[in-house]
């Protein structure tokens, strides 16, 4: 026997993608129920309305003193402002006057349920800035029409109220602040005219002589006199000796004239001074009269707006009933459900089939296990449901298969003419008596002897499948209580007997050891074509693997989706090690698919023939 390769996990992109036409139950399951759990859960959602109201937003209330100083400016502190009102538009206190107007809260009402109120009125409110306008679209939802509709309106009008008290408190902080400070500025103004008035008393200077003229300058005639006398001087002491008379009178006139310089020096120092002092006083009198000036005028101006005050805040349009609800959206939770339904029923069975290791098709089995496939047998309807010889009728899609598995059998030995064939599976229930019985039934009707031999010593099931007795058989004729032409039984069939397991025996694995069933083999062989030998299940059990020794060659059948991989290697590995020869595989109780059903275009054929002729 070949070794059996390594597994490969290598095939065609549409091997990937035929989990979908294997696991289709599952997918249709998954995805009907989560697109029926949507709709229910979407069906039970309470209605949600919603209203809108438009607001034109103010900018807030200017001060009295702010002055811009260019449109961008102006630009910025304007859309800084409409922030701050959006933000006071969705406050706590505007929420708390909202549902004070609808009633929810009052006076009396508890903290807690005064918070949750507040809570529910700031949760269901949404506010979107239309543009760049200062119009803004207030929208309240609730699960009642005229609830939303109520909400809109209240914090709308409780905006527009909580404005108005803001405005009117800033004008009168206003009023009060320029007022105190024009009294403030009053009071210096008097005392800074006082402190003029009194030097100007004190000092005897008159503000008309003063006022016209600069600071006094040492700059004047006398210096010239000083400084021709000084030349005069020079130009005598270079004639005459420092006693001469006009010496002397030249330096007298020259000390007498810087005296005369320094007096009237002292002099004007002493006027610039008082000049100085005039005006720091008169400076400080005009800045005081100035200010008083500005303040009184701004008080003025506040005054008048505070009649003509206008915050800009108003309601543009308000909200209406609401006659739709705007959730639950139906159609796009179904829509949504239905995409993401399909996604998790695809990958739902997309992970099924990547922890499945079980064998399901001809493809899996060759690429899995390195085993041919010789048939494929179905699940089939009666007639078609093998489960007794015989009811595989002629022309039919079972008969085609195990023809074509008779076929597959009697090429797998060429050289030999007569030959023992052992049927086995990994474990029980996957159905290798049935093919077992089905593959004589059609060497028999192709006119070759065949006999069938019940060698599962443990679990015997022929005998009820033939309806023949099994008092005595194979266990005793290799007990020695019996012979072969006693325990050898015809069938309806024929060319078809039957050889049963006879009396159970306490150890079946030293019976099929023996060297008796050796010798009744091959005194089986001389008289049949095909031996075939129904085996217990090789998983776990040494007599197929015994068996198989005796045989020419092992039919391995395996039910699709049932055990995996690792599994069905393990038993041919122990068959493998026994030195058996492993035709190949049988697929049974597949489904019946393009894949599967190898023989479906000419047995469809056949069968159409076969229900024209009944006709």
């Amino acid at each position: 026997m070949n070794p059996i390769p390594p597994a490969s996990e290598e095939g065609h992109l549409l091997d990937h993608l035929a989990f979908v036409r294997e696991r289709w139950l599952s997918i249709v399951c998954v995805f009907v129920g989560f697109v029926a759990i949507s709709a229910v859960v979407t069906m039970q959602q309470p209605p949600v309305y919603r209203a809108t109201t438009r607001v034109l937003v103010g900018t807030g209330l200017s001060s009295p003193l702010s002055e811009r100083s260019s449109a961008i400016e102006g630009y910025l502190l304007e859309r800084r402002s409409f922030d701050t009102q959006l933000e006071i538009m969705h406050s706590e206190p505007v929420a708390e006057r909202a549902a004070r107007r609808l009633g929810r809260i009052d006076d009396g009402t508890s903290p807690e349920r005064r918070e949750a109120a507040i809570a529910t009125v700031k949760g269901a409110v949404t506010l979107l800035r239309v543009g760049d306008t200062r119009i803004v679209r207030l929208m309240a939802h609730d699960s009642r029409p005229e609830g939303a509709r109520d909400l809109a309106n209240a914090v709308a009008q409780a905006y527009i109220d909580y404005s108005a008290e803001q405005d009117d408190a800033a004008r009168r902080e206003s009023m009060e602040w320029l007022t105190r400070e024009t009294a403030n500025l009053r009071d210096e103004l008097r005392a800074s005219e006082e402190r003029l008035v009194e030097y100007l008393s004190d000092e005897q200077i008159a503000p008309s002589d003063r006022e016209g003229r600069g600071l006094a300058s040492s700059s004047d005639p006398m210096e010239a006199e000083i400084a021709s006398a000084e030349v005069e001087l020079s130009r005598l002491q270079q004639r005459y000796r420092e006693l001469h008379p006009l010496v002397v009178d030249a330096r007298a006139r020259l000390a007498t004239l810087r005296r005369r310089a320094a007096e009237e020096l002292s002099e004007r120092t002493s006027e610039n001074r008082k000049l100085i002092q005039y005006r720091l006083l008169k400076r400080n009198a005009d800045l005081d009269q100035e200010m008083y000036q500005v303040l009184l005028k701004k008080l003025k101006e506040a005054d008048l707006s505070s009649g003509l005050a206008d915050s800009g805040v108003r309601v543009l349009e308000a909200a209406k009933l609401p006659h739709t609800p705007i959730s639950p959206h139906v159609a796009r939770n179904l829509g949504v459900a239905t995409v993401l339904g399909l996604c998790l029923a695809l990958g739902f069975a997309w992970a099924a089939e990547s922890f499945d290791r079980s064998l399901r098709s001809p493809e899996e089995i060759g690429r899995r296990i390195g085993l041919p496939t010789l048939a494929v047998v179905g699940r089939f309807d009666a007639p078609d449901a093998l489960r007794l010889p015989g009811a595989a009728t002629a022309g039919s899609l079972a008969a085609e298969t195990f023809r074509s598995l008779r076929t597959n059998v009697r090429f797998s030995h060429v050289d030999r003419p007569r030959r023992a064939v052992l049927v086995t599976s990994t474990g029980p229930e996957e159905g290798k008596s049935t093919v077992l019985s089905n593959l004589a039934l059609s060497f028999a009707q192709s006119g070759r002897r065949t006999l069938l031999v019940d060698t599962d010593l443990r679990r015997p099931s022929l005998h009820r499948l033939f309806q023949v007795s099994n008092a005595r058989g194979l266990a005793d004729v290799l007990a020695g209580d019996a012979a072969l032409s006693e325990t050898v039984q015809p069938t309806a069939v024929e060319g078809l007997d039957v050889l049963p397991s006879g009396t159970l025996p306490a150890n079946p694995a030293e019976l099929i050891e023996s060297t008796r069933l050796q010798q009744q083999l091959a005194e089986l062989r001389e008289r049949y074509e095909y031996v075939l030998l129904d085996s217990p299940p090789a998983g776990g059990l040494i007599d197929a693997s015994l068996l198989s020794t005796l045989a020419d060659g092992v039919l391995f059948v395996v039910e699709a989706g049932r055990y995996d991989e690792k599994s069905v290697r393990a038993t041919l590995r122990q068959l493998e090690r026994a030195g058996a020869k492993v035709y190949g595989v049988v697929l049974n109780k597949a489904q019946r698919d393009a894949r599967t059903a190898l023989y479906g275009y000419y047995a469809s054929e056949l069968e159409a023939k076969s229900a024209s002729a009944a006709g």
